[in-house]
């Protein structure tokens, strides 16, 4: 069955024509009722309709401004107009939207039938199409795909461009354009990338499918003539707007593309590449189109920069410095809430956003730092390189968590400098002349940095801490009556054990005789 979205505000003919299709229309699902074009279009993306039946006069968004959101959205659904109005204007513009029939109310129930049943035989020969492509695809030969893999790969990466075979020569010849595409949420479907993409563009464009980047993704090359350079964005973003929706109906994926611009050689393939990876990472993928191109990239970047309300910077850091969870959630749950109301895209920004929040938040008290300049450095990189809204939200929630446990006296993890020193120290504990430089050569820290560091984050000299880990492991080594306290000594790191003694002595009161024969005692 094929799904249906129905869009009327009077809800006596919505609820009527959804009766009617459901008893007449086999071949119909009627998959969703919506009051508005603004509901309309939130339920469309959410189902992906096949078809649409929508009325034109409805409040909040009127069906002809419905219509035209929705070519973008699913460039291959049908549309079917149900109205009171017959005004030619009103059939003039929903034709130029692709509209396929224009009722008028009262409705004419056996055209409705008819529509429907044309739409539904449409998009079974559509279907029988693509299966006799998928079929021509397996049976037909294809040409070296490695070669032309490594060709392109090439020209993507700005290196020499390798000779062609004379069965690939056709991919570089003159009077071709290219362009680069990404696509994410397909890197482990390139079957199914491969078949839908010459469903939707065999015999228009020729495309050569590989893999590129770190970690690796899908790129897709397309060559198609010069004569059609004009028209080749509206081919492509066409074709993989269909080809998303496609994998989201059949699979639950959410598929987007990144498209570069037209290049007229292979050489000049390096340029869409490049602006092809711009565009990928302008946008989180939650709130990305299916298609974004580079000038789409440039378009919002030149509109005037957006200022979160005043009240949400005010009141989340008060809410912070308050230590009031529940406001905090509330308040934050609002502002990320309203990066998708004003449809904010651009990811640089609103990672920026939260980051600034971060240095309000630091900056009272300003005398009072809880955190340290490691850990915040940690979380500002976490923050600028978050991949997705809900993972930008969750570090800046961590970031509010540690910041109130460090308010609270939580003294944090030593692993940032202590274990480091105290791991090398280990290693050479038995070493003479081992001192603060060898540490400091060790860590890649000069001396006096280190020396400075030491202090300050264990509150003793780094010669009083290596005395301390000599002294335990000595120790150690004296809790066996048979060991020779000269040899403890060298092991320990003394080359005198007279001194070493003196240092034992001053460590634990005793001299290392004296802790041997303690313990053979059975009183240490």
């Amino acid at each position: 069955m094929y799904r249906l979205l129905i869009a009327d505000d009077e809800e006596s003919i919505r609820e009527g024509v959804a009766d009617f299709v459901r008893q007449n229309c086999p071949e119909w699902d009627v998959a969703a009722l919506a009051r508005d074009g603004r509901e309309a279009l939130a339920l469309a993306r959410e189902i992906l309709p096949d078809a649409v039946l929508t009325d034109i006069t409805m409040p909040h968004m009127n069906g002809l401004e419905f219509l035209e959101s929705l070519s973008d959205l699913l460039p291959e659904a049908k549309l079917l107009v149900l109205s009171g109005y017959d005004q030619f204007e009103y059939a003039v513009q929903a034709l130029r939207l692709g509209v396929s029939d224009y009722l008028l109310k009262p409705l004419d129930t056996a055209k409705l039938v008819s529509a429907l049943s044309r739409f539904a035989a449409e998009l079974d020969a559509q279907a029988l199409r693509w299966a006799q492509i998928e079929t021509l695809r397996t049976n037909t030969q294809k040409t070296n795909e490695l070669e032309l893999q490594s060709y392109f790969r090439a020209a993507l990466l700005g290196e020499e461009l390798p000779a062609l075979s004379a069965a690939n020569a056709v991919f570089a010849q003159e009077g071709t354009s290219y362009c680069c595409v990404l696509c994410d949420g397909l890197d482990a479907q390139r079957a199914l990338l491969e078949r839908v993409r010459e469903q939707r563009l065999y015999g228009a464009v020729r495309t050569v499918l590989l893999r590129l980047g770190t970690p690796p993704r899908q790129a897709v090359v397309f060559c198609a003539p010069r004569t059609a350079r004009a028209g080749l964005f509206l081919t492509l973003s066409h074709a993989l707007t269909s080809i998303a929706v496609s994998c989201k109906r059949a699979q639950a994926l959410d598929v987007h593309f990144f498209v570069g611009c037209i290049a007229e050689t292979p050489a000049k393939l390096e340029l869409s590449y490049r602006q092809s990876t711009q565009a990928r990472a302008y946008a989180f993928p939650e709130q990305a189109a299916p298609v974004t191109t580079y000038e789409d990239v440039l378009a919002g970047k030149l509109l005037p920069c957006p200022e979160p309300p005043e009240e949400l910077l005010r009141d989340i850091p008060a809410a912070v410095q308050c230590g009031s969870r529940a406001a905090f959630v509330q308040n934050c749950e609002a502002l990320f809430a309203w990066f998708v109301e004003r449809e904010i895209r651009d990811a640089t920004f609103i990672r920026m956003c939260v980051l600034r929040l971060c240095y309000s938040i630091l900056k009272k008290p300003a005398s009072d730092m809880p955190m340290s300049y490691y850990e915040f450095t940690n979380f500002q990189q976490e923050i600028m390189a978050a991949a997705s809204m809900e993972e930008l939200r969750a570090c800046f929630e961590n970031f509010v968590s540690l910041y109130w446990l460090r308010r609270q006296g939580e003294k944090p993890p030593r692993r940032i400098l202590t274990e480091r020193v105290s791991e090398v120290v280990q290693a050479h504990i038995s070493d003479i002349d081992f001192s603060l430089d060898d540490v400091a050569a060790a860590l890649f820290i000069s001396p006096n940095y280190l020396r400075q560091l030491f202090k300050q984050e264990t509150g003793q000299t780094f010669t009083e801490f290596l005395t301390a880990q000599r002294m335990q492991h000595a120790h150690m080594l004296l809790g066996n009556p048979q060991t020779k306290v000269c040899d403890v000594a060298e092991q320990a790191g003394y080359a005198d054990s007279r001194y070493f003694s003196v240092c034992f002595k001053k460590f634990y009161h005793m001299t290392p005789s004296e802790y041997q024969a303690a313990a053979l005692a059975g009183k240490a």
